[in-house]
């Protein structure tokens, strides 16, 4: 009874949000709708208002906030072994979007911004003399985001790309083949216009780019690993995954 009345005020009263209530509301959300503890890492934030289909694929790390209205679907598809695993350090931004067609998978650090879809898979549309809402889904394929990647505002993934870790990808656009490691993409379709030189630890035009500097290039495990020796805990930004936190001045 007294955990109910704790999640009940919290809810009533957004202006009280930090500390003990905070912290309670964090733990009650993520089993709000039936998620389950042992799918969530330690310290992560669910926001009440985010919708799963198929909660036992669906994979959180630690120290992660998934913000409100976003909708994770990973129920009910052809493969069935779909997943949409998210990792440690994320802050997955409000109204995404994941349909999983085998796995959607983002790497720890990710960061995405408002209105970003995921789209591993789609309906069935062979026959036009059939309703699309009825034809079924296709198998689609695995949409993988690697470690350290930032998905700016409205950005969409189609099933098959993988995004090379350390990479931002630009508002608005859509991202239909593989972006390589250390890179910035934007536009629809996504096109690679800079990489990162580790030689002179700089980004620089994609026409200056060369075999010499992809050898420079680190390993996701080494960069991984330099990631979480100097940053092994971030804040969560909860703020800006929930109106429930208020505004800010």
């Amino acid at each position: 009874m007294r955990l109910l009345r704790a999640s009940y005020l919290a809810r009533s009263l957004p202006w009280l949000c930090w500390g003990p209530v905070a912290r309670l509301r964090s733990a009650v959300s993520a089993g709000r709708w039936g998620f389950r503890r042992r799918n969530v890492g330690y310290g992560s934030y669910i926001d009440p208002g985010v919708q799963i289909f198929g909660f036992e694929q669906v994979f959180v790390g630690s120290h992660s906030t998934i913000s409100e209205d976003t909708l994770l679907n990973a129920s009910r598809r052809p493969t069935g072994r779909d997943k949409i695993v998210i990792g440690n350090n994320c802050h997955i931004g409000r109204r995404n979007y994941f349909s999983t067609g085998g796995l959607i998978s983002i790497g720890d650090y990710g960061f995405t911004g408002v209105d970003c879809h995921f789209l591993g898979c789609g309906h069935e549309f062979k026959s036009p003399w059939k309703p699309y809402i009825s034809t079924g889904l296709t198998a689609g394929a695995p949409i993988v985001i690697e470690t350290n990647c930032w998905l700016t505002t409205s950005v969409t993934v189609h099933e098959g790309v993988t995004i090379g870790r350390g990479s931002v990808i630009g508002a608005r656009s859509t991202v239909l083949e593989d972006i390589p490691p250390f890179s910035v993409a934007v536009g629809n379709p996504c096109k690679v216009v800079k990489r990162y030189d580790f030689r002179c630890n700089a980004w620089i035009d994609i026409g200056r780019w060369s075999a010499e500097l992809e050898e420079l290039v680190p390993d996701e495990a080494s960069y991984l690993e330099t990631l979480r020796a100097s940053h092994p805990e971030l804040g969560k930004s909860l703020h800006a995954a929930s109106r429930r936190f208020g505004s800010l001045r």
